[in-house]
C-alpha cells in the first residue's frame, strides 16, 4: 500500500535509508530533514508499506516557476528495500508521486539519479524519463 508518510514512520524511513545508501546521513540529520519534508507545503513523502513494514519511500517537491504557466516536480529520493525490489514498489511509488505532482500543477518531473548506481538511472529511463545535459550545479559554502 502506498500512503502518506507520517512522523511515526521516521525511524523506519531512516533505517531504510541506512540499508539502501552507501553513505547515509546521520540519523539526527535524517530525522530533521524528514520532519521538515513531512510538514512542508511544497513537498511530500510517501511510503510503500507491506505487512506493517516500510519497504520503500519517495520524497518529492514542487518547483514553482515564474516564467511558465505550470510547475516542475522534482523527485529527490526514491528507495525500495532490496528484499522487495521485484514487487514493482518503485513503479508504484513513482506513479503515486506523479499523480500528486500533476494535481499540484506540474507538467514535468525531473530527477537526478545517483550516477554510481546504474540500476537507478536504468529504472528512470525505463519509466519514460529522458537523460538531458541541461543542469548546472554550484555548491554553496556552508
Amino acid at each position: 500500500m502506498i500512503r502518506q508518510a507520517t512522523l511515526h514512520d521516521i525511524d523506519a524511513i531512516c533505517a531504510l535509508c541506512e540499508r539502501c545508501q552507501p553513505d547515509p546521513l546521520p540519523w539526527r540529520q535524517m530525522k530533521k530533514t524528514l520532519t521538515d519534508l513531512i510538514h512542508a507545503e511544497d513537498a511530500n513523502v510517501l511510503v510503500a508499506e507491506l505487512c506493517g513494514l516500510v519497504a520503500g519511500v519517495v520524497a518529492f517537491n514542487v518547483i514553482l516557476q515564474l516564467d511558465k504557466s505550470n510547475h516542475v516536480g522534482r523527485i529527490s529520493t526514491i528507495m525500495v528495500d532490496e528484499h522487495f525490489r521485484d514487487m514493482t514498489l518503485g513503479r508504484q511509488l513513482l506513479s503515486a508521486a506523479e499523480t500528486c505532482l500533476q494535481a499540484r500543477g506540474c507538467d514535468q518531473i525531473e530527477v537526478v539519479p545517483s550516477y554510481h548506481k546504474a540500476d537507478a538511472q536504468s529504472f528512470y529511463l525505463h519509466c519514460g524519463f529522458k537523460l538531458t545535459p541541461e543542469r548546472l550545479i554550484k555548491a554553496l559554502a556552508a
